[in-house]
This record gives structure tokens, C-alpha cells and sequence, in this order.
């Protein structure tokens, strides 16, 4: 069975037009740091600066119109 470990973190950045390394970056910790920690279920606190990561990242891209456009729901 597989299940989606931190499925509304990835979800959140993929709709935000965020990318992983971005908040890797943004949290000052290598990508492979991250990434092991993305494989498990992560704590409140892990999860909670995450997310705000992505927020203050997609702000800051919409500021600036730099980045990816962020995919929409097409329903």
C-alpha cells in the first residue's frame, strides 16, 4: 500500500509554483537534508515552517513575477 507522506506540503508548492530546493533553501538546510526529512511524517514544527516557507516564497515570486506559473485546477 503506499501512502503520501507530507501529501499537503507537496501539494501546497506545486500549486504555489514553489519548488523543493526553494524552500530547502529557504529554511537553510541542504536538499538532501530535506529530503530526508520529507520521507517521513514530520513534526508540528517541521511542518509549520515548511509551509510558511512556501508561503513567503510564493509572495515573494508573485512580487517580483519571477518564477513558474502556478498550476490551476482545471475543474
Amino acid at each position: 500500500m503506499t501512502t503520501f507522506v507530507n501529501a499537503e506540503i507537496k501539494a501546497k508548492a506545486l500549486l504555489s509554483g514553489v519548488r523543493m530546493y526553494e524552500v530547502a533553501q529557504h529554511c537553510h538546510m541542504s536538499e538532501s537534508t530535506f529530503n530526508r526529512r520529507m520521507c517521513k511524517e514530520l513534526s508540528q514544527a517541521d511542518r509549520e515552517q515548511f509551509l510558511k516557507a512556501i508561503e513567503e516564497i510564493a509572495a515573494e515570486k508573485k512580487e517580483t513575477g519571477l518564477g513558474i506559473t502556478p498550476i490551476t485546477d482545471p475543474r
